[in-house]
């Protein structure tokens, strides 16, 4: 582990540094940070030092080293070096031996605690008066309070750091709709504020027995060259396991990790933290390789929004997809019910038409011919009057279901439709329904006339026909309008009347069943790609329009 001297820790030496060397004769002076909450063992991590920085930067912290330096906790201790206590080698590996040939040692309390060291090095042997030790105490109080005014200014700065880098993340949220752009800038923040190399998003996939990289970002990653990788016998799969972060300074000798997945990917450090979604944990943001320092429980604290707002993003991202399957399944159904639609009025007008003409070909056959013997009979016995009067109410019947007979075959399948077109069976049906209901009719017709499709001509007559039964029983009209217009690639027809007209938004807010008539019209509209609506204002009558897209062979053919 590697920690460059940061300008804040040698500031605080140059408070002393001039002091040191005038007043204690002092040629160097080391600064180390004692951290008892190492995730592996105490450590002495040298943060600032007048002479040349030492590549080792960090030593583990024994209980004999321990048991000697609490000797120091009250007055500074005097050591020379060439004949250290074997428990303090391991914290004078760091100075050279040329250099320092005595050390004074100082403790630097901060809060009430333990913070550290301040060790003077003189190259001369040489003894310190009580007064100088004193003085070198003062200097060891001295850097405690820099040592204060530089974790305040740290603090300040990282939360600002931290701050902005939540705003950038939080406008991600906002405004990316990617989910891999989102991820992207949750770990190139992490890894900005944790002074790391690279990090990883991985997600359990269905199972539970391998992770999926979301997202990755680092230049050590060249290794992984799958977007997979095994939850077992990892420390990410121990994450999930337990749901708690975890930090390894020292990957290539934890027991908990993958060895050889570290070595390929290059991690010597790392920071997990669980990504956690209503209660569950669905992945993990890895972290790895602090630069020139080692990872803390405030790094987790750090990491651990990012993580939140990861796996916020993640959940979004799964319910916009779980909503465009479902928006795409209802589309699906919508489309089939669409085409059911459309089957069940082809089969209805088929059955219509085979039902009209089942009834022409076999009843009204049979009945015209007993209305021609119930004549023959009355011209036979003119003589006897009560046979007469028997006969002709028999006749006068026969023509009456006759004529109802016609009406219902008209009804239900118009021949006129099929043999002379759209426009003159809208004529014979205005025709019809002003004799009916003594409504005046018109019908006007604009462009010219072609012929269309079978399926888009009945559908226009029934939706006329059913606006035409709405102003016979609802509307209290006394005339009727129908406008048609041919154009080169719509047909649009109006049905207007001048009856009392009704409020659309209540009566669309009532049950269907109380205007399944409008839900049909439209309904056989949508069935030929048409658009119907219907205008009306209460004492004002109605307009039902009608546009049905048409063809270009339709049009060609209908004017040839």
């Amino acid at each position: 582990m590697y920690v460059r001297r940061s300008p804040e820790w040698h500031k605080t030496l140059q408070l002393v540094e001039g002091l040191a060397t005038r007043v204690l004769k002092l040629d160097g002076l080391f600064l180390f940070e004692f951290d008892k909450d190492s995730e592996r063992w105490p450590l002495f991590i040298l943060r600032a030092t007048t002479e040349e920085f030492p590549p080792q930067t960090h030593v583990p912290v024994s209980e004999d080293i321990m048991t000697v330096l609490t000797q120091v906790a009250e007055s500074p201790f005097v050591a020379g070096v060439s004949h250290l206590p074997g428990e303090l080698e391991p914290l004078f590996s760091f100075i050279t031996r040329d250099r320092c040939a005595v050390a004074l040692i100082a403790a630097v309390h901060h809060e009430g605690r333990l913070w550290g060291y301040l060790v003077g090095c003189s190259v001369q042997d040489r003894s310190f008066t009580s007064v100088e030790r004193s003085t070198f105490s003062s200097l060891a109080a001295c850097v405690a309070m820099a040592v204060e005014n530089a974790r305040l200014r740290a603090e300040t700065v990282s939360r600002l750091s931290e701050a902005m880098s939540l705003r950038t993340v939080s406008s991600a949220l906002v405004e990316e709709r990617s989910l891999d752009a989102i991820l992207a800038v949750v770990i190139d923040e992490a890894i900005r504020l944790l002074d790391a190399s690279d990090a990883l998003v991985l997600l359990l996939e269905e199972g539970g027995n391998w992770f999926r990289v979301c997202a990755r970002a680092g230049p050590d990653l060249s290794g992984l060259t799958s977007g997979r990788m095994s939850v077992e016998d990892s420390l990410n799969g121990l994450v999930v396991a337990t749901g708690q972060p975890l930090i390894s300074n020292d990957v290539l000798t934890d027991p908990r990790a993958n060895r050889s997945r570290a070595e390929r990917l290059n991690v010597h450090t790392v920071a997990i933290v669980p990504l956690k979604c209503r209660h569950k944990t669905i992945g993990t943001i890895a972290v790895h390789n602090k630069r020139d320092s080692y990872f803390s429980r405030a790094d987790l604290e750090v990491l651990c929004p990012f993580a939140n707002q990861a796996a916020i993003a993640i959940d979004n991202a799964q319910l916009f997809d779980d909503l465009l399957c479902a928006r795409s399944e209802i589309q699906r159904k919508a489309h089939e019910l669409q085409e059911l639609l459309v089957q069940t009025i082809e089969i209805q007008e088929d059955e219509r038409r085979r039902i009209a003409t089942d009834i022409h070909d076999r009843v009204v056959s049979r009945i015209v011919g007993a209305l021609y013997e119930v004549q023959t009979c009355v011209q036979l016995h003119q003589r006897s009057k009560s046979l007469d009067g028997q006969l002709q109410l028999l006749n006068e019947l026969l023509n009456e279901a006759v004529e109802n007979t016609r009406a219902s075959i008209y009804n239900l399948w118009p021949a006129t439709l099929d043999h002379m077109g759209l426009i003159p069976a809208l004529r014979e049906l205005l025709s019809s329904h002003e004799r009916r209901v003594g409504i005046r009719h018109s019908l006007r017709v604009y462009g010219s006339p072609y012929e269309l499709l079978p399926a888009t001509k009945i559908a226009v007559y029934r939706i006329a026909q059913e606006a035409l039964n709405n102003v016979r029983q609802y509307a209290d009209a006394t005339s009727v309008d129908v406008t048609v217009r041919f154009g080169p690639k719509r047909v649009h027809i109006i049905i207007q009347d001048n009856g009392k007209g009704f409020d659309i938004s209540s009566v669309l807010l009532t049950p269907p069943g109380s205007h399944i008539g409008l839900i049909g019209m439209r309904e056989r509209a949508l069935s030929v790609e048409g658009n119907l609506r219907v205008e009306s204002v209460p004492g004002e009558g109605s307009r039902v329009i009608l546009e049905v897209p048409v063809g270009e062979s339709e049009v060609r053919e209908g004017r040839e």
